[in-house]
C-alpha cells in the first residue's frame, strides 16, 4: 500500500506538470506534455491497483461489512454529487468529478481496511479519514467553482486539488511506514 500511495503522489505531481505547461491563461504550452499526462495515468492507475491489492490481501483480517459499505457509500455519494453538480450547481460535468470519487473512495477504504485489520490504531485512522476527507472537500469546492472563475483564477484553482491529493497521499504513505516500523 505504500508503493500504492507514493505512485499516486507521482499521478499528482505528474498531473500538475502536465496541467501547468498545457492549461497556461497565455496559450503557449511547453512541448511534452502528453508524457506527463501519460505519468499521471500510469501512476494512478497503478496506484489505485496496489492499494486494491494491498485491500485485498488484508482481507481475511479486515471487515468486509465496513469495506462493502465504504465501496457502496463511495458510489452512492458519487452519483448524488453527480446530480447535485449538474442540476442545482449547472456544473458542466467533467472527468474531474469522477476522479475526485474514486480517489476518496479508495483512500477511505484502504483506510477503513487498515483499521479493521488493526493494522492502524483508531487515531491513526480517524487521521486518515480526515486527512481524505479535507483534500476530497477542497477538490470538490474547486471543481464547483471551477467555471465561474477568469482564466487565470481558474489556472490556480485547477492546480490546487492536484497538489492537495498528492501531500495527503505522501503523508498517507508516511503513516504507512511508521506503523509497520
Amino acid at each position: 500500500m505504500v508503493i500504492g500511495e507514493i505512485l499516486l503522489v507521482v499521478c499528482s505531481v505528474s498531473y500538475l506538470v502536465w496541467w501547468t505547461t498545457t492549461y497556461r491563461p497565455s496559450g503557449r504550452t511547453s512541448p511534452g506534455g502528453g508524457y506527463f499526462l501519460g505519468g499521471a495515468v500510469l501512476g494512478g492507475v497503478g496506484g489505485l491497483a496496489l492499494l486494491a491489492v494491498g485491500i485485498a490481501l488484508l482481507l481475511p483480517r479486515a471487515s468486509w461489512l465496513a469495506l462493502g459499505a465504504t465501496v457502496v457509500g463511495g458510489a452512492l455519494v458519487g452519483a448524488l454529487l453527480l446530480y447535485l453538480t449538474s442540476t442545482v450547481a449547472h456544473r458542466p460535468v467533467t472527468t474531474e468529478l469522477p476522479l475526485i470519487v474514486v480517489w476518496a473512495t479508495m483512500q477511505l477504504a484502504a483506510g477503513v481496511t487498515l483499521r479493521t485489520a488493526e493494522v492502524l490504531t483508531a487515531p491513526a485512522a480517524v487521521g486518515w479519514i480526515v486527512a481524505v476527507a479535507l483534500a476530497t472537500l477542497v477538490g470538490l469546492a474547486c471543481y464547483l467553482v471551477f467555471y465561474r472563475l477568469d482564466p487565470i483564477p481558474a489556472y490556480r484553482v485547477g492546480m490546487v486539488p492536484l497538489a492537495v491529493d498528492g501531500v495527503v497521499a505522501a503523508i498517507l504513505a508516511v503513516m504507512l511506514v511508521s506503523t509497520s516500523s
